[in-house]
């Protein structure tokens, strides 16, 4: 469910995006986003992908059944693109259309930068706190467009 959504009710034209993004996460990793938890201050799938790229371990991800029968630049276009389309502020998501190109190789996929600002365990609930200020570098401007 996108963060406007979840948070504040509001509904915008790029939800669809966050979802497919989190959809990506999930196919790549052959995980869950809600049921796998792999670290205690991380909740969700996002949250982990997060830290590993701040890390530079973003293949870590991959689906350890795959074995090595991919081609490791197409899981790092996909991961990539999942992190901009999972991007907490909607306005800074690419434009479905603009997906769809970075997915027939249209376009190319940019490397989102992910700035991890707090990651922290709350003792009484268990559930982390993590906030993330993610911004798009290069192909694709805030209203969805190619630049």
């Amino acid at each position: 469910m996108a963060p406007e959504y979840a948070t504040r009710g509001y509904l915008t034209d790029k939800a669809d995006v966050y979802s497919f993004g989190i959809v990506a996460l999930e196919i790549v990793s052959g995980k869950s986003n809600t049921n796998y938890r792999p670290k205690q201050e991380c909740v969700y799938l996002l949250d982990w992908a997060s830290v590993l790229h701040e890390q530079g371990n973003l293949m870590e991800l991959v689906d350890p059944s795959l074995g090595s029968n991919y081609s490791e630049e197409e899981v790092m276009n996909m991961l990539n693109l999942a992190l901009l389309c999972t991007n907490q502020s909607p306005t800074l998501r690419p434009c479905m259309s603009s997906v769809v190109s970075m997915l027939e190789g249209k376009i190319a996929v940019q490397a989102p930068t992910i700035k991890l600002e707090k990651l922290s365990l709350d003792s009484q609930s268990h559930a982390s706190t993590f906030s993330r200020d993610s911004q798009l570098q290069g192909s694709i401007s805030v209203d969805g467009g190619i630049d």
